[in-house]
């Protein structure tokens, strides 16, 4: 089974219920996160566009940099960091904790 990560808070934040809608609500609380502010910036271009293919998976995304690459349109992708700093979380983690 391909290893998932989900996003930090996914279902606090984006509370569709059965919908799909083609945004996402990104929130200006952001502006005011530390981990967020100190990201490199193609870090937080990234992280965004995470959150994009997240809300079509539920919270979730793969662990699979080649893939995301690909799907993003992006170089460089550093899920580590994303990892490390609370933003992405293991799927099999989440679950122990109730974090979904």
């Amino acid at each position: 089974m391909q290893e998932m990560f989900v996003i930090k808070n996914w279902n606090s934040f984006q509370h569709y219920g059965k919908r799909n809608p083609p945004w996402i609500k990104l929130h200006r609380a952001v502006l005011d996160d530390y981990q967020f502010c100190t990201l490199p910036d193609p870090s937080k271009a990234h992280l965004m566009l995470l959150w994009l293919y997240a809300s079509q998976n539920n919270g979730r995304v793969p662990a699979d940099v080649l893939f995301l690459e690909k799907k993003l349109s992006v170089t460089d992708l550093d899920l580590r960091i994303f990892v490390d700093r609370g933003f992405l979380i293991p799927e099999n983690c989440s679950k122990r904790n109730g974090a979904l």
